[in-house]
């Protein structure tokens, strides 16, 4: 590593000035607030969208001008790969990084559909006769909120609806649309036994996406639980480690706060599941439903 280094001095001084990178470029960092931000990259086949991570510790593997590859990112090992970036008018080409320590706070799965967006993802299907799937095992039946499905954190619901009806009750712009303020949503049980069993599943398989590993999209999973819904959506995230950082965090992200302002939601469900062994110390599923 040590010697890896020695020949980046130019990569260091690169990525040292990121903070201060043209918004239009693919990716930057501010280093005043370690934050980084991606426009779009590749993690296990999927592409998202729209990614800022709070970056605690890294390490700056090296930087050539060879043709620009993609974006990726490897959650096996915390390899991420930026394929070009500007600065100042000069290109550097596949900045590898290894991000020994970080916070995941939106990110937003590209997807084929009009109109979808994940990990915020305002998606509305309302299929005349729901996909069939086999009914999973729910965390907690009927609703219960207990240590594993709330990470242990105390006043969990009564806090979470106390942070999503005080952003529904005044007007805002999303990314660069506005929202109206809109009716209080109700917290709904079938709702958080859905978002509680994706979480767990999550957490238990590392891997971070709105579609679980079995092929099961959120439509399903709701159905599964038990919810007739009209219309429904999904917000994800990983890393937050309280109600507040993951609220502020989805409300930052265009696609996040589009959901949670949609006037057209009635119910919410929200769970958090926590991990010693997956990518993310936390697993957090929002899914919000009307009847």
């Amino acid at each position: 590593m040590k010697e890896v280094l020695k020949h980046t001095t130019r990569a260091v001084a690169f990525l040292a000035l990121l903070g201060s990178l043209d918004a239009h470029c693919a990716s930057a960092f501010d280093a005043s607030i370690n934050r980084l931000f991606i426009t779009s990259v590749s993690v296990n086949g999927a592409t998202y969208q729209n990614v800022s991570a709070t970056i605690n510790s890294f390490t700056l593997l090296g930087v050539d001008n060879g043709t620009p590859g993609a974006d990726t990112f490897n959650p096996a090992n915390n390899l991420l790969t930026l394929g070009s970036v500007v600065f100042q008018g000069v290109t550097y080409n596949n900045v590898r990084v290894q991000l020994n320590s970080f916070t995941l706070l939106a990110a937003t799965l590209a997807t084929d559909t009009p109109g979808t967006s994940t990990p915020t993802a305002p998606v509305t299907p309302t299929p005349t006769t729901p996909t069939p799937t086999p009914t999973p095992t729910p965390t907690s039946p009927g609703g219960t909120l207990t240590a594993a499905n709330t990470c242990s954190l105390s006043n969990f619901q009564t806090d979470l609806m106390t942070l999503i009806n005080q952003a529904r009750a005044t007007s805002r712009t999303c990314g660069s649309t506005s929202y109206p303020a809109a009716a209080a949503v109700a917290w709904n049980s079938k709702l958080f036994d859905a978002a509680a069993v994706h979480s767990a599943d999550m957490a238990n398989q590392n891997y971070f996406s709105h579609t679980s590993l079995d092929g099961r999209t959120f439509d399903q999973r709701i159905t599964a639980a038990g919810y007739s819904w009209s219309t429904i959506g999904e917000n994800i995230a990983a890393g937050q480690t309280s109600v507040a950082s993951v609220m502020a965090g989805w409300m930052a992200s265009a696609g996040h706060c589009s959901n949670i302002m949609n006037g057209n939601f009635t119910e919410v469900g929200v769970a958090c599941v926590a991990s010693n062994s997956a990518t993310y110390p936390t697993y957090w599923t929002m899914d919000l439903g009307r009847p």
